[in-house]
């Protein structure tokens, strides 16, 4: 049997780790770790500073006592584009040619700058059709991060997007109803994830300009707080120094008012798959990455929705040893372990 793969989530403010193992009955942590990035390390997906990654990555696994080399990475945002076609049912040589003039029409990169896949999703329709869902990624952005990856000398095997690690923990975790509609919501530092599935396959994928630094510059500028304090009130923390004046009511004001700007946001990427989409209705919305933690946003989206909104976490329904792991600090982190836990199911040899 292939090896499991570590999971590591290169995110744009801190890298994320998570190992596990898939046993025949059940799966159990192994090892788990959040390592802060600085300020401009990754700059709109690209590594600008390729020594401060590796050395963050580095550093994390030595701290946690990582034991393993091989891990699966995801590439995201801007330097990913995912489609979904329906073109006539092939396959062989003349699927091979059809797709390659599939990425001329669908990918607005040259064809050497993007590192292209694809996968059969569904062979033949009752038309005589076949759907498949079309991946290409950047190839300089995919490049750096493998490079990053070496040089803190772990050995990236498998490289996945966001989008799909997302879907596949919520897949493993709590699965996916036939005929259900689910929106998958990853709301990361610099930009938002949007992946909507349906009947367990990724039908439309879509990044946002729009996570959590929206809510912290707004509380910055609102309340005159450095950033420390100003990511503290995100997430519900108390007061930090130079703060404790401000009245939490404020805050809570700020909160809810951009949640509901960044929910009227995703509200219309979901009402545009939607309105494209005939004989579907949305289910429910799972929401991840750090600001899921924002208190107001959860029932910002339910408001926009109508929809139950989750908070999701991958660790609900693994074997954690308490021995070995600070479970309320496991817990109040699951959200944003999301994508890394994604790409730990991923084995040795997987596309």
């Amino acid at each position: 049997m292939a090896r499991q793969c570590i999971g590591l989530d290169i995110g744009s403010s801190s890298i994320k780790l998570v190992q596990i193992k898939i046993g025949r009955k059940s799966k159990s942590l192994q090892n788990f770790g959040i390592e802060p990035l600085p300020p401009g390390a990754i700059v709109d997906g690209a590594i600008a500073d390729p020594e401060a990654v590796s050395r963050a990555i580095h550093n994390l696994a030595d701290r946690i006592h990582l034991r393993g080399k091989d891990v699966a990475i995801a590439a995201s945002g801007n330097a990913v584009i995912i489609r979904r076609l329906q073109i006539p049912a092939m396959e062989g040589a003349g699927l091979v040619d059809q797709m390659e003039w599939e990425v001329k029409q669908n990918i607005p990169f040259a064809r050497d700058e993007v590192i292209v896949d694809w996968e059969v999703l569904i062979p033949r329709t009752v038309d005589g059709q076949m759907e498949i869902v079309l991946v290409a990624a950047k190839r300089e952005i995919v490049e750096q991060y493998v490079e990053a990856v070496k040089a803190a000398k772990l050995n990236p095997t498998v490289v996945d997007t966001d989008a799909f690690a997302m879907q596949n923990a919520v897949d493993e975790t709590v699965g996916f109803a036939p005929d259900e509609t689910v929106a998958v919501i990853n709301v990361g530092a610099h930009f938002s994830t949007i992946a909507i599935v349906h009947a367990g396959m990724p039908v439309f994928h879509r990044n946002l300009a729009a996570g959590g630094d929206t809510f912290t510059d707004a509380i910055r500028h609102r309340l005159a707080v450095g950033i420390e304090g100003a990511e503290a009130y995100k997430v519900g923390g108390a007061n930090s120094a130079g703060a404790a004046e401000v009245v939490p009511q404020e805050v809570h004001r700020v909160l809810a008012q951009v949640s509901d700007q960044v929910s009227s946001e995703f509200q219309r990427t979901i009402d545009f798959y939607m309105g494209n989409a005939s004989g579907v209705s949305l289910s429910r919305v799972y929401l991840m990455g750090g600001s899921a933690l924002v208190p107001q946003l959860p029932k910002a989206i339910q408001d926009r929705t109508r929809v139950p909104v989750a908070i999701f976490d991958p660790f609900d329904g693994i074997t954690v040893d308490p021995r070995r792991f600070d479970v309320d600090y496991l817990r109040a982190n699951a959200p944003v372990a999301t994508v890394a836990f994604g790409l730990a199911l991923r084995r040795l040899g997987d596309k």
